[in-house]
């Protein structure tokens, strides 16, 4: 198997000219070594050598060699912490975001690798449960809590997280009852270039939503989307978006591990309408996606704990990949696609390129 940039440099040689591109032919996980045996539930690419992972046990690891080495430590403080996401901004510079009721909810930011780390926000409601953070830069983050009442619970910093405010209730539609989203895999919340972001939610029984913001979470509009939520355990459970108008919107019902339908929705428009995609043939719920920047057509991988599958056209159509368990995956702007689950597994993806 070739490396994803490789794959994508022999693309290019035989492409060449004004010929339709050609989709990957071929992907296999690389399985690689860390050590922990902790749930991985939350993995931040920054490049193809740098990656941040997290998960139970205050457990944090990071590679700078593309994961041929890891080393996993522990926050200080931390071991009845989930760390159920986390953002790397640079092989120096992380966040981590602890999901729990209450004050179990957190965020650290380390600025020298992990060596230590400060904690730099404390959920004080009570009835509040951060599921998911994401940052623009180094300086501007985001990060959103299930509804405590009928106002959402969002909360922006604006300088690396020294300070937090919250995002005004009045510029959001209300919460439906129990409207919230899911832990998963840090990525019912996700930002884009420009300011975007976006979350999806679940868990209410009446619909599930998907909010957008285009302004750094000033001013917010929300739309349906076609995935059911039939319960407090189904709904949206993880965003990704090509650019500011294709996305994908992925859940289902992880009581369910034997339905595989009504999983993927579509987006062209940055979320105003949604329409069903393809079905990803994985059981229960999909925990996490991500499209692959770079690819030759719209790639995106969809992870569960009953296995991963991948879209070569954008979510329409889907293959599977493997059955191991996964909760999260994630891809580098530069390509590189690493996926995190039970145990302590992390894998790396490498993908082939029929040539003419």
């Amino acid at each position: 198997m070739r490396p994803l940039i490789l794959s994508l440099l022999l693309l290019l040689a035989a492409c060449g000219g004004e010929k339709a591109p050609v989709p990957f032919s071929s992907a296999d996980w690389t399985q690689q070594t860390v050590d922990t045996s902790v749930l991985l539930q939350a993995v931040s690419p920054v490049s193809n050598r740098v990656v941040w992972v997290s998960g139970h046990a205050g457990t944090f690891a990071r590679t700078v060699d593309g994961g041929i080495t890891w080393q996993s430590g522990q926050v200080a403080g931390a071991d009845t912490l989930e760390f159920r996401d986390v953002h790397g901004v640079d092989q120096d510079l992380a966040y981590l975001m602890s999901a729990g009721p209450g004050e179990l909810s957190r965020i650290f930011r380390t600025d020298d690798g992990g060596a230590s780390w400060t904690e730099v926000f404390r959920n004080t409601n009570p009835a509040g449960f951060f599921d998911c953070m994401s940052f623009w830069d180094a300086e501007r983050g985001i990060a959103f809590s299930d509804a405590p009442d009928s106002d959402f619970l969002v909360m922006h910093t604006g300088d690396g997280g020294a300070s937090w405010s919250r995002v005004d209730p009045e510029a959001l539609e209300d919460a439906h009852e129990a409207e919230g989203a899911f832990a998963a895999s840090g990525t019912c919340l996700v930002t884009g270039p420009g300011g975007h972001v976006w979350f999806g939610t679940g868990a209410s029984g009446v619909d599930t939503r998907v909010f957008h913001s285009a302004d750094f979470g000033s001013t917010w509009t929300a739309s349906t989307t076609p995935i059911p939520s039939n319960s407090g355990s189904s709904g949206i459970f993880t965003l990704a978006f090509l650019d500011d108008a294709v996305g994908l919107a992925l859940g289902g019902e992880y009581t369910r591990p034997d339905s595989t339908l009504g999983h993927t929705a579509r987006t062209e428009d940055g979320g105003t309408t949604w329409a069903m995609a393809g079905d990803t043939g994985l059981g229960g719920s999909v925990f996490g996606a991500t499209f692959v920047p770079g690819a030759p057509t719209a790639t995106a991988v969809a992870v569960a704990p009953t296995g991963s599958a991948w879209s070569r056209d954008g979510g329409l159509t889907w293959e599977r990949l493997d059955s191991e368990s996964y909760w999260a995956v994630g891809a580098s702007l530069d390509g590189g696609v690493w996926a995190v689950g039970p145990g302590g597994r992390i894998a790396r993806l490498t993908v082939e390129v029929a040539l003419p």
